[in-house]
């Protein structure tokens, strides 16, 4: 199994991807740019999935805690560095989509997480949220089975002990701690506690849940255009639109 987090060969997340593309051909199909925001997302991964679907009628948005590559660029797609907890610099349903791979497992506790769920049901007009199931037994970032059931003085002395998955082996307990509390796993339970006016999807892999997606599917008023992208980052201090090549 290909377990690049931007590549299109692995089925699972070519499989969700057209369920996203679905989701956004909703809005293409009305005649007009479709505005997506990735939360957690990279110019890598839309530079990949670019070779897939046709992003020419979207306009996209990435936000990251991290500064993007500088030395290439998208047409349509910007990079924001910021928080996915606070969106405050975008109004209510500014964007037709919201899209998030892997990240809200990623944001720290249960009031970050609630955060950022908020945030996404205010800024989309429709979402679609994936993130790994706690209670399926193989870790999806450690790559180790059970690992996220231990107690964390058991895992903690597990990273120290070798590189796990995506994560390097641990020099000392602080470094393994890091590591430990990199990621939290949510349940659906959770997820519908989360995003209560979406229908929560299930990857399955063998009959085990893999993954959960949080989707909420709302249309949009055709030619409800409002201002372009130039204009919306343009507004926005200390932030430039990325030129096309």
């Amino acid at each position: 199994m290909d377990l690049s987090p931007v590549s299109t060969s692995n089925k699972f997340r070519r499989m969700r991807m057209q369920e996203f593309w679905n989701l956004v051909e909703t809005y293409l199909s009305k005649g007009r740019i479709c505005r997506i925001l990735d939360l957690g997302g990279t110019i890598e991964f839309w530079r990949t999935w670019g070779s897939v679907f046709d992003l020419s009628e979207t306009e996209i948005v990435c936000i990251n805690t991290f500064d993007q590559p500088a030395d290439f660029v998208l047409p349509n797609v910007t990079c924001i560095k910021g928080d996915a907890c606070n969106l405050s610099q975008f109004s209510d349903s500014t964007f037709d989509v919201v899209f998030s791979n892997s990240c809200i497992e990623h944001v720290g506790a249960w009031p970050q997480m609630s955060q950022f769920a908020s945030e996404v049901r205010r800024v989309g007009r429709s979402y679609f949220i994936q993130t790994p199931n706690f209670w399926f037994p193989i870790e999806a970032h450690a790559r180790m089975p059970f690992i996220h059931w231990l107690p964390d003085q058991i895992t903690y002395r597990l990273h120290m002990m070798t590189k796990t998955g995506f994560y390097p082996k641990a020099d000392d307990v602080e470094g393994a701690m890091e590591i430990v509390e990199d990621a939290r796993l949510l349940d659906i339970r959770q997820m519908r506690t989360l995003f209560p006016d979406a229908e929560i999807q299930k990857e399955k892999f063998f009959g085990l849940t893999k993954a959960l997606v949080a989707v909420r599917r709302k249309k949009s008023a055709v030619g409800e255009m409002g201002e372009s992208w130039g204009e919306v980052v343009a507004n926005e201090p200390g932030r430039e639109k990325q030129a096309a090549i």
